[in-house]
């Protein structure tokens, strides 16, 4: 016996609604080069991936190539990235020199989703000011390296987004036969602290592959250390990156976690509005855009980034992090009727990481 639809008494439509997507990165890195010597089997157009050095060659790189050379000690590194990117700085129309720095790197953000910049054969003092000031308006983390002890190429250190290694020097070389992967230790560092989910590291005591470790003096390491300038040394058989702060003196997993925070904050906020068919502007509503936060806020707790619960002798808790969203009823009509809510706020502990120990104590008979 046949069965009418159930159509007919009960109409049913599912509306499926999908999340948005965030397209931000942050273990990807922008290789700034100069255009192959040779043509190659294919031509490079625009920002392009590479998954491993040798595709480089098809481009017509040599393996004695800047881009080749750079390509191959950020792959060396464990953990590695799955791919780079690559873009060539364009000569201007005369061909007498090249673009800016500045039209080179946007034009690379139009093309391509990348966090971390390294001019691989670009070392003037001129391009660094312009790429460290690109990568500070834009929230990227820019690495640049440098060997002769007696020239930093940079003076003014208020820039929380770009960090410098010096990487010259290297134990056991003479001054003519420095090791050339010395001269992309920036790239070789980000290329392996990209590796780590951001909130779970600490850029300090990172051993690099491929990179020879300097050797200076105590009055050396002072001085660079007073230009928040970071280092690659040698401590109980390992080779080590020392530092890992910022050109104004913060420390860049510091950076990197806090750009990802903000990132999760407003992606996940975003899908809590758009998913739901409307988020209205009642205690409800508030208390959804509240669960958001927490969330967010608990998972870069859970990853590291953030302190857990710890309690005062008194057992008293102190709170990693809280969130504070007002009452429906706290605000204006005027309020209400823009349909913008206001007064969201978050404070959190961060979890921070041990880099160096002092420890006292004495023996008796």
């Amino acid at each position: 016996m046949k069965n009418n639809p159930l159509d007919d008494i009960i109409k049913c439509d599912v509306e499926i609604s999908n999340p948005g997507s965030s397209d931000v990165s942050f273990d990807s890195i922008l290789l700034v080069v100069a255009g192959p010597a040779a043509k190659g089997t294919a031509t490079i157009s625009g920002t392009t991936a590479i998954s491993k050095a040798d595709e480089l060659l098809n481009y017509g790189y040599k393996t004695d190539s800047p881009a080749y050379i750079a390509a191959t000690v950020a792959f060396s590194q464990n953990p590695s990235p799955d791919e780079l990117y690559i873009i060539v700085r364009e000569k201007t129309a005369e061909k007498s020199a090249y673009e800016d720095v500045d039209t080179t790197l946007a034009r690379a953000n139009s093309e391509a989703s990348f966090y971390g910049i390294h001019l691989t054969e670009f070392r003037d003092s001129t391009d660094i000011e312009a790429a460290k000031t690109w990568a500070e308006a834009n929230e990227k983390l820019y690495a640049f390296e440098y060997t002769d002890i007696n020239s930093c190429p940079v003076e003014n250190s208020g820039f929380y987004r770009t960090f410098g290694i010096f990487s010259g020097l290297a134990d056991g070389y003479a001054a003519e036969e420095q090791p050339v992967e010395n001269q992309y230790a920036a790239l070789a560092w980000m290329a392996k602290c990209f590796g780590y989910d951001p909130g779970t590291e600490t850029w300090n005591l990172k051993e690099l592959a491929t990179i020879a470790p300097t050797k200076l003096s105590t009055e050396q390491k002072e001085a660079l250390g007073a230009k928040n300038i970071n280092t690659f040394l040698r401590y109980a058989g390992c080779n080590c990156a020392m530092g890992g702060m910022t050109l104004a003196g913060e420390w860049i997993d510091v950076i990197r976690f806090r750009d990802w925070l903000k990132n999760e904050l407003q992606i996940r906020t975003f899908n809590a509005l758009k998913t739901n068919r409307k988020v209205p502007f009642t205690d409800g509503g508030i208390g959804l855009i509240e669960g958001v936060m927490d969330s967010t806020l608990k998972d870069g707790q859970d990853i590291g980034g953030i302190a857990p619960t710890e309690y005062d002798d008194d057992d008293n808790p102190i709170y990693g992090y809280s969130v504070t969203v007002p009452k429906a009823s706290d605000l204006t009509e005027a309020e209400r009727k823009s349909r913008k809510l206001t007064g969201c706020k978050w404070s959190a502990r961060l979890a921070g990481a041990i880099h160096a120990v002092e420890i006292s104590g004495n023996l008796t008979f």
